[in-house]
């Protein structure tokens, strides 16, 4: 299949000319809290070892100068980053501890807002796995007041700036703000492949980190392909692990694919083509044998941040899933019968 080339209105990650900013010593990480009201912040994350700044040229042009003589792409990520680390209740010395870095991708920038994505990456073994949230920042003063993808300060910062398309903004500024949601039981997402067509669940629930929630699902066989489960915005995290936001609370993650098409904030229908089960692990992580892992965000709990939300009892494609061992469990469509792992599951839709 040949992909449309990347659109130049986003930074591609890692691109060539790009700029990779990694900071040469690392420096103590203190526990403290994020303030309520932002202040100039003391703690310079941004030149510990495994942090990676990254942005395009014309991205870094629309970046005030500085900010107390510190570099704004600086200023940006030491306060991402500390987002970051307080909403996993950890410290950089103990990421880095863990083989772990954090990137924070710069990808648009105006009006003195900006928008990226920040990635914890994990080591390349079994059992460890990347997180990544859409960011969303504002200068208030000197400092930068930072959004996570799914808290309200995410939707509201973005809903207020002038970053994207104005249809893009407002999508998904809406479909991601926990104050303007309400639970639902009824997902309106499909499966990872063409509706109509079958796939082997090589995988039953399991977590996309280790433990719960479990979240996610494997999938390989069929033609491969991994498709768009709901239409919504797509986002390409790093090449093989792309985000799509819907426009009903949830998100659906897929990674570990390959002939990847990347997605600067597409406007995708479902069934769009996103790449093939592979073997990719441009976050780190692992895998054995090519397959699209297959992830549910959700939106509509306001102490959950965006995180990934436990599949059991979920319906996805027509079937219902029931989590069991990690990687076991079942689904289970009335009136068609039980897949458990290893079994050919359809896609109804939704």
């Amino acid at each position: 299949m040949t992909l449309p080339a990347r659109s130049p209105r986003r930074a591609r990650f890692l691109p060539l000319g790009a700029f990779a900013l990694t900071a040469a010593a690392a420096l103590a990480v203190t526990a403290t809290a994020a303030p309520a009201a932002a202040q100039p912040r003391t703690t310079a994350h941004s030149a510990a070892d495994n942090v990676e700044i990254l942005l395009e040229a014309e991205v870094a042009d629309d970046l005030p100068t500085a900010l107390r003589s510190v570099p704004a792409e600086d200023s940006l990520a030491d306060s991402v980053i500390e987002d970051v680390l307080d909403s996993r209740s950890t410290e950089l010395s103990t990421l880095a501890a863990q083989d772990r870095d954090v990137r924070v991708d710069i990808r648009e920038a105006t009006d003195e807002t900006a928008f990226g994505v920040a990635i914890v990456t994990a080591p390349e073994v079994e059992g460890e796995d990347p997180y990544a949230w859409l960011f969303a920042a504002e200068l208030d003063g000197a400092a930068w007041t930072v959004g996570l993808e799914g808290t309200e300060e995410f939707s509201e910062i973005l809903a207020d700036s002038s970053l994207m398309d104005t249809e893009e903004r407002e999508t998904v500024a809406a479909a991601t703000d926990p104050d303007q949601l309400s639970p639902m039981a009824y997902t309106g997402v499909g499966l990872p492949f063409s509706i109509g067509t079958s796939m082997v669940m090589t995988g039953g629930p399991h977590g996309f980190s280790a433990g719960p929630p479990f979240s996610s699902v494997d999938f390989a066989g069929g033609n491969g392909q991994a498709r768009a489960a709901r239409g919504g915005y797509a986002y390409s995290l790093c090449d093989g692990w792309t985000r799509v936001i819907h426009d009903n609370g949830y998100s659906t993650d897929y990674y570990h694919l390959e002939n990847y098409q990347w997605l600067p904030g597409n406007n995708v229908g479902v069934g769009h083509y996103l790449g093939t089960q592979g073997n990719s692990v441009c976050a780190g992580g692992s895998s054995t044998g090519a397959h699209i892992h297959f992830s549910l965000r959700g939106y509509t709990d306001p102490n959950a941040a965006g995180w990934y939300v436990a599949l059991n009892g979920l319906t996805l494609g027509g079937w219902t899933f029931v989590e069991g061992a990690a990687y076991g469990g079942y689904a289970y469509r009335n009136g068609v019968g039980t897949v458990y792992p290893g079994g050919s599951m359809y896609n109804y839709g939704f």
